[in-house]
């Protein structure tokens, strides 16, 4: 009797959970639908394809349709986010409430008029709308609109950024007022392994026409990319090792032709394939003989760059690895100085290894590292004859292992390794030969809250140290970098970002180490090999907004480093040059960065900006040396379809805070006009662009010229510049 009692209740609760789970699963059929709709641009109304719209919470995205239209289905009720991607457009992040009944969400998405992605300020590429640290970024026609045939004088016009210069060869990025070592200059994401940091003369192995983009971090990079990214870096993208699938061929040609300096230069690069290997071939050179002013022509100031370049990947849907060897030489005068015949021919041979691998099993989210060996030789002749030859070979080792998000804490950590051998022989022997090793671990980390707030922290632990050959003391540093930062979106169309960085820099060989005359930087240079390690606190806070008919940024910074190295000059004068010191003392940098684009109407844009550093030492209040002037820009572009056209005018003021012995540089008002029109095929496009620049022949002088006081800057120069990418 028991046992059929037992049965029978058996079976009425097995009927009961069988019946309440039949419910439940209806019940939840009930609660799943669809969320679907219409992305549109939002200015011209036209459908948007190929955007990706990415329900975060749940991490299911579709791609939208040629006429707009996207559709997720199976979406439980609830509340979510809905996040739109698009080549060319701003994110679009939007909040919804998913019922019982399908749901249309019909968007407009807004052009991108400023802001892209950048590769540069983080272990994974970001939209400079959502990094933490300023950022710029050059590429397509904005490249071509400011392409000139160095890499400094290409970014000369950049929010925050100046030209140091010796004449025009050796021209180098400066970066809110800092220069050589502490300004980091990357090919690919790997040092150049050239010695453009360490001298004025010295410039940088980089055609920039063979460039696809140019990226610039503005402030301390030092978390990623140690001691010499203190004041930033600047990277140029190559893309010489292919990373993703190549089907057939593609690939781009430039050239351009200038009439100030009877200028010419080209690149072109194709990358083949079958969707597994991907060979890539490349090639770039520029010739430019002397330059002209409105008060003539200066002498020796030729310029002559050529390089080629191979590269092969295994590319698949998770991963690449590949290498590339490539050769680049160049050639250029040093106007005014000494006899008026000094010239240099730096040359280099490079050899890369690189790998990634993502999507992978476990905590481990993706893996990559790089291997770049730089062997580098240039002579300092004085006409024909070699007075002096420097030597310097690297080879550069980096990993980098990224782990899956725990809870809400998503990061990577990464080792780093330098082995560098640098040596002089000649007339000018400044230094004897020295061996630096570096080694160095990282941990980069952030913590998103919600969509609206995200926390960033890391640390870099960093050793140095030098070794030289002769009667020389060897030194040895370690360091520690660390940064946080914070991300708050109040809205979708506005972002704060800022930034808390201690960053350390050892004191670079030629501080250490350089006894003698050295023309390169205009000076008789005595190194102390007793100086210790700069220490930075910088401080950023940026604010971003963007919009269907606006974009723009203003960014407060402010950067106080101890123990800061410069030349101090003396009253001395041997061999016709000031003699210096290397020393050390506290100081503080601090300045704005804006910018602002603004679309009047369909056709009409207009942009402007400021950019300011003032920089001092704070035991004197005297200036810091060679600190770029106040400089403001304004520019206005008519665009139609696939035609352009417009000017950009920079202002300048007078530059008289300046350091000991340093001379004042007057203001200037410059004006470049504009114009491009692309047309093509399904496969190729073309453009064409025709540029004046200093269109009214202004006569001016760059601050940062180490040669102001002899030579003014170029004068009108019109360029005509040709490109044409296929696939």
């Amino acid at each position: 009797m028991m046992t059929k009692t037992l049965r029978r209740l058996g079976g009425r609760l097995l009927s009961v959970v069988i019946g309440a789970l039949l419910c439940a699963a209806v019940v939840s059929a009930q609660q799943r639908t669809t969320v679907g709709g219409t992305l549109t641009n939002s200015l011209s109304r036209e459908p948007l394809a190929n955007a990706t719209v990415r329900i975060e919470e749940l991490g299911r995205d579709v791609k939208s349709g040629p006429d707009g239209r996207f559709t997720i289905g199976e979406v439980p009720a609830g509340t979510y986010h809905l996040l739109v991607r698009a080549n060319g457009y701003t994110p679009h992040r939007s909040e919804i409430s998913v019922a019982a009944t399908p749901l249309t969400v019909d968007l407009g998405i807004n052009p991108e008029l400023h802001y892209t992605e950048v590769v540069s300020v983080s272990p994974d590429a970001r939209n400079q709308f959502e990094s933490y640290q300023p950022t710029t970024v050059l590429a397509g026609q904005d490249l071509a609109k400011d392409l000139q045939g160095t890499l400094g004088e290409t970014l000369q016009s950049t929010q925050g950024l100046a030209t140091r210069s010796f004449g025009p060869g050796p021209s180098r990025p400066v970066i809110r007022g800092l220069d050589g070592d502490r300004v980091l200059v990357l090919e690919d994401g790997q040092r150049m392994g050239d010695l453009s940091s360490q001298s004025g003369d010295h410039g940088v192995n980089v055609n920039p026409s063979s460039a696809s983009r140019i990226e610039v971090v503005r402030g301390p990079a030092t978390l990623l990319y140690g001691a010499n990214a203190i004041g930033g870096l600047v990277n140029v993208i190559t893309n010489a090792i292919p990373t993703a699938p190549v089907t057939g061929a593609n690939g781009s040609v430039t050239f351009d032709v200038g009439s100030a300096a009877s200028e010419a230069g080209g690149a072109g690069d194709v990358t083949v394939g079958n969707g597994k290997v991907a060979l890539h071939l490349s090639a770039n050179g520029r010739r430019t003989g002397d330059y002209n002013t409105p008060e003539g022509e200066i002498p020796n100031s030729f310029n002559r760059t050529g390089a080629a370049e191979v590269g092969v990947g295994w590319t698949g849907q998770n991963g690449y690895f590949g290498g590339s060897v490539a050769y680049d030489k160049s050639h250029y005068g040093i106007p005014l100085v000494e006899a008026g015949n000094t010239n240099l021919d730096p040359r280099r041979t490079i050899f890369n290894l690189r790998g990634e691998r993502t999507n992978m099993g476990g905590g481990i989210s993706g893996v990559r590292f790089s291997l770049g060996v730089r062997r580098y030789r240039h002579d300092e002749l004085a006409g024909d004859e070699i007075a002096t030859s420097f030597k310097n070979d690297t080879a550069e080792l980096e990993g980098l292992v990224s782990h899956k998000a725990v809870g809400k804490l998503k990061g990577s950590v990464g080792g780093w390794f330098l082995n560098r051998n640098f040596d002089v022989q000649g007339e000018e022997v400044l230094g004897p030969p020295v061996d630096q090793k570096s080694a160095a671990a990282f941990v980069y980390e952030e913590i998103t809250f919600n969509p609206h707030a995200t926390f960033q922290f890391g640390g870099r632990v960093e050793h140095a140290a030098f070794d030289p050959k002769a009667d020389e003391p060897s030194r040895s540093f370690n360091n520690f970098s660390g940064s946080v930062g914070l991300l708050v979106h109040p809205s979708d169309a506005t972002t704060v970002a800022i930034s808390l960085a201690r960053a350390a820099r050892n004191p670079a060989l030629e501080e250490l180490y350089f006894h003698g005359p050295h023309p390169g930087n205009n000076a008789v240079e005595n190194g102390d090999p007793d100086l210790v390690a700069e220490t930075a606190v910088g401080f950023d806070v940026s604010l971003r907004a963007r919009g269907s008919r606006g974009s723009g940024e203003v960014t407060y910074f402010y950067n106080k480093i101890d123990n800061f190295i410069f030349r101090r000059p003396t009253d001395e004068i041997e061999d016709d040059l000031p003699v210096t010191f290397f020393s050390a003392g506290n100081s503080r940098l601090q300045g704005i960065e804006s910018h602002i684009d603004v679309v009047v109407s369909q056709w009409i844009g207009v942009e402007g900006g400021l950019d300011y550093v003032r920089g001092e030492l704070t035991s004197s209040d005297l200036p810091l040396p060679r600190m770029p002037p106040l400089r403001g820009r304004a520019g206005l572009r008519v665009q139609h379809n696939a035609f352009q056209a417009g000017f950009d005018a920079i202002f300048i003021a007078k530059q008289d805070r300046v350091f000991t012995l340093e001379t004042p540089t007057d203001g200037a008002n410059l004006l470049k006009l504009f114009a491009a029109y692309s047309f093509g095929t399904a496969r190729a496009t073309n453009t064409i662009t025709a540029r004046l620049d200093n269109a009214a022949n202004e006569l001016y002088r760059n601050h940062l010229n180490y040669l102001k006081d002899l030579a003014p800057e170029i004068g009108r120069n019109f360029r005509l510049l040709y490109s044409v990418k296929f696939q």
